[in-house]
């Protein structure tokens, strides 16, 4: 019997003409969690896709326990105990977190053709508890965040057997504690018996919860050792062929320093009933960081401030005049910007190009007769795409075929065009490689120093703490602390300071 449970040869993998995968192997001992590294485009999820019956391989051989295996269909895969948590979630907005968790295997009433609703929570109640994920059952889904929407993907796919779980950026819309939660999870299966392949770009991650790694660049495999065999270093050099990203994690020392003078006030903020007494300055020219656990408030403040749910009462003040949002119109108008937590379904219309992306903030100011000024369009196009360097073939490419860090380099730009005198970004590098996430951080960097203030919300305290100037600590509402960034010794501190 083989050594590997799961053994995957020489698999090739074209889409329209275009190679993404070359002869890429991958090899995996039972019961062991497997990483699998590499920048976007490298190849990683179209290898699961393959690996769980949504591709299939155009060449190339997948055993599971030594046996071949032919995967045409998920059902397929599913059969031999292959289950995987997509980046992308797959819930139904519309219906309860139980129903979702069960959604084609839902319990019947005895001898009836109707579902027990009641037997259902029940079992998705046992299994929240079990993994420690502390959520009503009957709570439709739509009214959940982003993070807690994750966690209920990862219920989904335990609520059913698996021998080889697939997960791809578990941990992007989590925070700290969530984290934890996930890698308790993790052990426990992995204690059960249950291998798992873990994809992520949270490098500390990997060092943190896996047995091996798989470096994936340009669809091949360059290289698989056990984990305490690599570095950051030499992961970061096997990803790109440089170590020149470790750079932007690093704190550097601001060219210019932010102004004495306030570009924003919150006074007295009535959100909602959590959320009670919110104030905070933001001054020019800085890069002020908001710190919490997953339900501290965090995203909720930068909805009031931007209008999408505003606030009851409290006043907001942007350079120096009161003003009043009640809608995002208003807060644009006054020069606030969003870049929202889940790009994909708040950021961007997928469907359309990036051109098309770029300029809806400011379509009607392009307005040329009964169209628009086709010149000005490509001249703003074109400037932000060498401006940020966003990676496309051209600007009439549709948006959901460009990586994870190139669409937010896109949301970035839409949103600068309309010069922000605030711009707020919440989780501004989550889902994307290691490479796109130091050019956003450097391009932050590069944009504070001409003056430009940011509010950052992010999970990553090195994200945090490489380029705030100062960090709000919140929970349960409330801000707890304010730390400057340039005394905070480590990590370690930061986390202290949010889960006290």
């Amino acid at each position: 019997m083989s050594e590997y449970i799961l053994e995957m040869d020489g698999i090739n993998k074209s889409f329209n003409g275009v190679k993404v995968l070359k002869n890429v192997g991958l090899k995996i001992k039972k019961g062991e969690v497997h990483a699998l590294v590499g920048g976007n485009g490298a190849g990683k999820s179209t290898m699961m896709k393959i690996l769980t019956g949504v591709y299939t391989a155009d060449s190339g051989t997948i055993r599971i326990g030594g046996e071949p295996v032919k995967f045409e269909s998920a059902q397929d895969s599913s059969r031999y105990g292959v289950r995987m948590i997509f980046q992308e979630l797959s819930l139904v907005p519309t219906m309860t977190v139980a129903e979702n968790i069960f959604l084609n295997q839902k319990p019947k009433a005895k001898g009836l053709p109707i579902i027990n609703n009641r037997q259902m929570e029940k079992k998705a109640a046992e299994l929240l508890r079990e993994f420690e994920i502390d959520l009503d059952p009957s709570r439709v889904v739509n009214t959940l965040g982003v993070g807690y929407c994750q966690l209920v993907e990862i219920a989904k796919a335990l609520s059913r057997d698996a021998k080889i779980l697939v997960l791809d950026e578990p941990t992007a819309s989590l925070t700290e504690a969530e984290t934890q939660i996930l890698f308790g999870i993790v052990r426990k299966l992995k204690a059960g018996g249950v291998t798992m392949v873990y994809i992520s770009h949270r490098m500390h991650e990997i060092f943190q919860i896996t047995d091996s790694i798989t470096i994936m660049r340009d669809g091949q495999h360059i290289i698989t050792d056990n984990t305490k065999n690599f570095s950051m270093d030499s992961i970061i050099h096997h990803m790109l062929g440089s170590t020149t990203v470790e750079k932007a994690f690093k704190r550097m020392h601001r060219e210019r320093k932010p102004s004495n003078a306030n570009i924003l006030e919150v006074k007295r903020l009535h959100i909602n009933d959590k959320l009670k007494d919110v104030s905070f300055e933001l001054k020019k020219g800085e890069v002020l960081g908001f710190a919490g656990l997953m339900g501290s408030g965090r995203t909720e403040i930068a909805e009031a401030i931007f209008g999408i749910t505003p606030a009851k009462s409290g006043d907001i003040i942007v350079d120096h005049k009161p003003v009043k949002i009640r809608n995002v119109k208003d807060a644009i108008d006054v020069g606030i910007a969003l870049i929202p937590e889940d790009r994909r379904r708040q950021g961007l219309v997928l469907i359309h190009t990036v051109k098309d992306n770029m300029i809806l903030p400011v379509v009607d100011k392009l307005k040329k007769g009964l169209g628009l000024d086709k010149k000005r369009v490509e001249n703003i196009v074109q400037s932000k795409i060498g401006e940020l360097a966003i990676k496309t073939d051209n600007s009439n490419k549709v948006i959901s075929l460009l990586s994870g860090g190139n669409q937010q380099k896109v949301v970035i730009a839409k949103w600068l065009e309309i010069g922000p005198k605030v711009l707020m970004m919440d989780e501004p590098t989550a889902g994307i490689d290691i490479g796109a996430k130091g050019e956003i951080i450097d391009m932050i960097r590069r944009l504070a120093d001409q003056g430009n203030s940011f509010i950052l919300i992010s999970s990553e305290l090195s994200e945090l703490m490489a380029i705030c100037d100062r960090i709000i600590v919140l929970k349960d509402g409330r801000i707890t602390g304010e730390l400057n960034g340039d005394e905070i010794p480590s990590e370690e501190v930061l986390q202290h300071a949010i889960q006290q």
